[in-house]
């Protein structure tokens, strides 16, 4: 029975027709798979030029400004804004939650972490705003708890984030002024 099959020129082009259409299948996919990871990376560093932008650094600043201070909170919608953006591309699967944890996370964490009281005052009246941040946060979050499980960054102590949030208020160069250990103050020299 088989050999009448092998001897039909009909089966061998049938045949022929179904592995070249595997191939097409695993080429089509392979291809895709690759153009996803370049577009990721590409997109990644478009997020992190942006990130690292004078203009953005010095809207960080204030942003962090307000967070420590707890006034003028609104002053860091724009790098609310900004996370969410980059939570919308994970959410998409335009950028891998690997590289956007790697490029991001001690940001996200810092900012989530100190904003994420007035961000849930802000949803009360519209639920979708920063929730692609949220999940950016959530989603980060687990790839940290993956690679280093005592990570300190996963519980942020107090001083961890006024030290960090003076690292970011630092991104805006003020001659004869050091901020260190949460206070600003005049360099003598």
């Amino acid at each position: 029975m088989i050999c009448k099959y092998i001897s039909d020129p009909t089966w061998w082009l049938a045949l022929i027709a179904l592995v070249g259409l595997i191939v097409a299948i695993v080429t089509l996919y392979a291809q895709t798979k690759s153009f996803r990871l370049t577009l990721g990376a590409d997109l990644a560093m478009k997020f992190d030029e942006r990130f690292n932008e004078p203009s953005f650094l010095i809207e960080r600043a204030h942003a962090a400004q307000a967070l420590k201070s707890k006034e003028s909170v609104k002053e860091a919608e724009n790098v609310f804004d900004f996370f969410d953006t980059i939570g919308l591309f994970v959410r998409l699967k335009a950028l891998d939650p690997e590289i956007a944890h790697s490029l991001f996370f001690h940001w996200v964490n810092l900012y989530w972490t100190t904003g994420k009281e007035y961000i849930a005052a802000k949803q009360l009246t519209a639920n979708l705003r920063w929730k692609d941040f949220g999940q950016l946060y959530e989603i980060t979050r687990r790839v940290e708890e993956n690679r280093d499980p005592h990570s300190e960054d996963l519980d942020l102590k107090p001083e961890r984030i006024a030290e960090y949030l003076d690292d970011e208020i630092a991104l805006i160069p003020t001659p004869n002024v050091i901020v260190r250990a949460g206070e600003i103050k005049q360099d003598p020299s």
